[in-house]
């Protein structure tokens, strides 16, 4: 017995390391990890539908495995709402087919965590849906939920990440903002970058906001959805400024350093150089890419 146990932990650990030697590898099979637990479903999507038709990836779980449980986050999304079959059922499906191989089941035990909070929304759509008498819309997902999590591990309980809050800044103080901000400028652009060590454009948002007390999500997307929308005459230094790439998703995020009513500047980590200053209201591309303007900040 014991020796069973331990070649199933050995076994477990050579997984984790080939799932971290090839996702360190592959920037392709980071980029899918990253951009789900961001929450960009729809760019996992598509981004793993290209993988998984790329004879280069046949022999990897990786791209299946994202395109499914990225399709069961979008049944309700504009552009999937029509699909047929629904992602719903697509998803679920090809989750089951993924089930079914051999290799699988070390795989999953490696993506334990993801497994659990999918199913704990599915849940919570599932109930949703119940409360507000949609009976076809639950009738479906009770049918799709049905044997989907049947030899999966996952958690009973659920996960809340806890952030801690640096004691040495009050909370509120947009010049504080401003200053940390400032003090990270020429810091190189790192995709998936949390650190002074490297930034995304979230990645910096996310860092100097908790610098200065304040929480704001990771991705770009979940911090305009977080935020108390504001008009352009109402923006001051140390609030949020979003973009987009010509579709209703965030997908950029910097930090007003100018003053209200004067010329709009932002702070942020651009891919090509980094942490730098950029005028907006002068520059043809931001403007076209100008989403919005948030505040997480209490005067």
């Amino acid at each position: 017995m014991r020796q069973m146990f331990g070649l199933r932990v050995v076994a477990f650990l050579i997984l984790v390391v080939c799932v971290s030697t090839t996702y360190g590898q592959d920037r392709k099979l980071a980029k899918l990890s990253l951009l789900y637990t961001q929450g960009n479903y729809r760019l996992t999507y598509w981004n793993a539908d290209k993988l998984v038709n790329n004879p280069d990836y046949d022999t990897s779980l990786v791209p299946k495995y994202y395109r499914a449980i990225s399709l069961l986050r979008l049944e309700n999304k504009f552009l999937f709402k029509r699909r047929n079959p629904s992602p719903w059922v697509e998803g679920g499906t090809l989750l089951k087919e993924i089930k079914s191989l051999p290799e699988s089941k070390l795989f999953f035990l490696a993506h334990k965590e993801e497994i659990s909070v999918l199913r704990f929304f599915l849940l919570d759509e599932l109930e949703r849906y119940k409360l507000k008498k949609e009976k076809e819309s639950y009738r479906r997902m009770k049918e799709v939920l049905v044997g989907l999590f049947d030899g999966l591990p996952y958690s009973e309980k659920r996960t809340v990440p806890k952030v801690k809050k640096s004691e040495e800044v009050v909370t509120g103080d947009r010049a504080l903002v401003v200053e940390i901000a400032h003090t990270h400028l020429g810091v190189p652009y790192l995709f998936g970058g949390i650190t002074p060590e490297g930034f995304d454009c979230s990645g910096f948002t996310s860092y100097v906001m908790l610098k200065a007390n304040m929480q704001v999500g990771r991705s770009s997307r979940d911090q305009f959805a977080g935020c108390r929308k504001i008009e352009k005459e109402e923006v001051n230094k140390g609030d949020l400024v979003f973009f987009n790439s010509g579709t209703d998703e965030v997908t950029h995020v910097g930090i007003i350093i100018s003053e209200k009513g004067e010329p709009l500047k932002m702070i942020h980590a651009s891919t090509s150089k980094g942490v730098i200053i950029s005028e907006i209201e002068s520059s043809e591309y931001w403007m076209k890419k100008l989403h919005g303007f948030g505040s997480v900040i209490n005067d």
